[in-house]
């Protein structure tokens, strides 16, 4: 899903910021590297006797989906602006620019 969303975008973005797509592929995999180190963390712990606490597995994982959201959500809307841009009646997402 996340990949599909991020693909679209990147048709949708003009060539000259592709880098800041490319950026959102590199954070997202960054925490999808960070989700497998804490789940082979957690399972050495669980062959050394030391019971995972749930709430707080599903806490963590709930988070970094939460994070990874959050990221292609400001995405989505960094394109938008930049689709628009020059466009006077377009309500900006970031009134500071994008450029």
């Amino acid at each position: 899903m996340i990949k599909q969303r991020i693909e679209t975008m990147e048709k949708e973005i003009p060539d000259k910021n592709k880098d800041i797509v490319l950026y959102a592929k590199h954070v997202i995999k960054s925490l999808d590297e960070f989700e497998d180190h804490h789940r082979n963390l957690i399972a050495a712990q669980a062959i050394a006797g030391i019971k995972p606490v749930g709430a707080q597995e599903v806490a963590f994982y709930e988070t970094v989906k939460l994070m990874k959201e959050q990221i292609i959500s400001t995405l989505e809307q960094t394109v938008d602006d930049l689709k628009h841009k020059g466009d006077k009646y377009h309500e900006k997402h970031f009134p500071d620019g994008v450029e």
